[in-house]
């Protein structure tokens, strides 16, 4: 790996002036307005995991203040959002996860206006690339639209893995890598999707204005972009979170596009209501469909993300391992039930289960992605296992975690 490419100059840059940002005084009432909103409808049904609330509301600010603080279309920069708090660079960074955060994703965020003409270069920075989408986003206070996407798998590269892409408001008429503006584009919404954490790393992204327009934008400017945007995301981000907690208890809706709820066009995804005892397990199957990358994840009750860093909480397609025919059986539960695809919940006694499928195979017929799910009595799994499903010793629990407490640390690498 070469050194990291997040850690830039300004993604150190865009850091600090989010974090300045919320200390202000307009940006404090806009938190306690925020914070009351939130009170009103989670309060009472997210009771049991009040602990959380805290912190969920420090991600939600600093998520928006992330982008109002990178919210300069004039002036872009490229900068990673979407993670946990960390401390890198002498300097504790508040997370900034948000609305169904996925563990395998590195979030980048690329702000954009109609009309102007911009250049994104890239290069990758490991043997295997891993997948990309590039998502142009409106800024629409109902819920987020993704205008255009562009995926690394329809794009032309260099001999070297290096690539251009422009983004302007004229048609592609045959340019791969292009992405045409709307009236009403805010930024581009990048993710690069990290099968392998110990071997795959982000591209390294760099982005040019080519028609320069203005001044940059005032520090009363992102305050003002920082607390609209926060306020209105409040009923969106509350819709996604119950479109997962709002179902029947443990029963997992068919896989359907993301499209309709601010997603990916060309992802397929799924949630569940999970509400498990202390005895209870939920046995999941589900395929592969041909998609190149995959992942299955526990929120909690915020629909944040649960320390994923340090136990199994979610399973990429690289991580996950096949039933003896293929597919693929996962056992969520409170207690380690010894089998590869153990899902841990963090001991939350109520979690969101969510599943994508992308990247699909261009060649050939695709299978339709399916998922079943049983409950059971943790008891009784040895009876309620399909055959096949691959097991695992508590060393090689301990290794798998290793791994996965290694692969998270180089994201936060400072070389």
């Amino acid at each position: 790996m070469t050194a990291n490419p997040l850690a830039t100059e300004a993604q150190r840059r865009i850091e600090d002036r989010a974090m300045a940002l919320l200390q202000r005084p307009d940006m404090q009432r806009a938190r306690a307005m925020v914070t009351l909103l939130w009170q009103n409808v989670a309060a009472w049904p997210s009771r049991d995991q009040a602990d959380r609330f805290a912190n969920m509301i420090d991600e939600y600010m600093f998520h928006h203040a992330f982008r109002a603080a990178n919210g300069d279309a004039n002036h872009p920069e490229v900068a990673r959002f979407m993670a946990p708090p960390h401390r890198w660079f002498g300097r504790d960074v508040p997370g900034s996860r948000w609305g169904g955060d996925s563990p395998d994703f590195i979030y980048r965020t690329i702000p954009i206006a109609h009309g102007g003409r911009y250049e994104i270069r890239g290069k990758p920075t490991c043997d295997e690339a891993p997948t990309v989408n590039y998502s142009l986003m409106a800024d629409n206070t109902a819920s987020p639209v993704t205008q255009t996407l562009l995926d690394s798998l329809n794009m032309d590269f260099a001999s070297d893995g290096s690539f251009a892409i422009t983004v302007d408001d004229t048609p592609a008429d045959g340019r791969r890598n292009h992405i045409q503006t709307k009236p009403g584009a805010d930024f581009i919404m990048v993710r690069d999707a990290l099968g392998d954490w110990l071997g795959q790393s982000s591209n390294a992204l760099t982005v040019t204005r080519l028609d320069p327009a203005g001044d940059p934008k005032s520090a009363d400017d992102m305050a003002r972009h920082c607390a609209r945007i926060a306020l209105d995301n409040v009923y969106y981000t509350y819709y996604c979170t119950r479109s997962g907690a709002g179902q029947a208890p443990n029963a997992i809706r068919p896989p359907m596009s993301s499209a309709a709820f601010g997603g990916m066009a060309t992802q397929a995804g799924t949630k569940g209501n999970l509400v498990l005892e202390e005895g209870d397990a939920l046995i999941v199957r589900s395929n592969a469909a041909g998609a190149l990358f995959r992942n299955v994840t526990l929120t909690d009750a915020f629909h944040m993300s649960i320390e994923y860093w340090k136990r199994t909480s979610s399973f990429n397609m690289r991580q996950m391992a096949p039933d003896e025919d293929g597919n693929f059986t996962f056992v969520i539960a409170h207690r380690d039930p010894g089998i590869h695809n153990w899902l841990d919940t963090g001991g939350l006694r109520r979690c969101i289960f969510g599943q994508r499928w992308q990247a699909f195979q261009r060649d050939g017929q695709n299978d339709e992605p399916w998922m079943h799910a049983r409950q059971v009595k943790f008891d009784r799994l040895e009876h309620e296992l399909p055959d096949g499903v691959q097991r695992i010793d508590s060393l090689g629990r301990h290794e798998q975690i290793m791994a996965r407490e290694t692969g998270f640390a180089r994201r936060f690498a400072e070389g």
